[in-house]
């Protein structure tokens, strides 16, 4: 058996982030970059919690984004996405989720497999790893969360 850390072992990542404005997303985007650079990630699926004020078509385009807005759950909170659908439905070594979950994603994103789930400044029954940072920065929360994995030894 081999000890690694939390973050070494994620190969497969799925990230839930809250939409402020365009210069956050791209704070973030930039962020999630630089740290994926140096990391064993190969597979990431971004999730972006929109309000149903926001028009999906004003915002950047990105292979890897799907933007997800109340407007995007039936009645019975069914996720009406089927592209989005499908990807959840793959195995996950690592959630990150940042912040509260304003959509119905939560619920959603309950019934993926997921290894390890870590919940940044919000609460959330099903994470495995809840961390509270002072800061809102993207950056920071990013830096803060990896540093936190980076501690936390797991045997494979």
């Amino acid at each position: 058996m081999k000890e690694k850390n939390s973050w070494d072992a994620t190969k497969s990542l799925l990230v839930i982030f809250n939409y402020e404005n365009d210069e956050q997303l791209k704070g973030f985007r930039k962020s999630l970059d630089k740290i994926l650079n140096s990391s064993n990630v190969n597979r990431l699926i971004i999730v972006v919690n929109i309000g149903k004020e926001v028009d999906k078509k004003t915002l950047p385009p990105h292979f890897l984004i799907y933007y997800c807005s109340p407007m995007d759950f039936s009645f019975w909170g069914k996720l009406k996405d089927v592209q989005l659908e499908s990807e959840l439905k793959k195995e996950f070594d690592l959630l990150m989720c940042f912040g509260e979950n304003k959509n119905g994603i939560a619920k959603v994103v309950e019934e993926t497999k997921i290894k390890r789930r870590i919940s940044i400044n919000a609460f959330s029954k099903t994470a495995d790893l809840l961390l509270n940072t002072e800061s809102t920065e993207p950056s920071e929360m990013l830096d803060f969360a990896i540093k936190n994995l980076q501690k936390i030894a797991i045997y494979e």
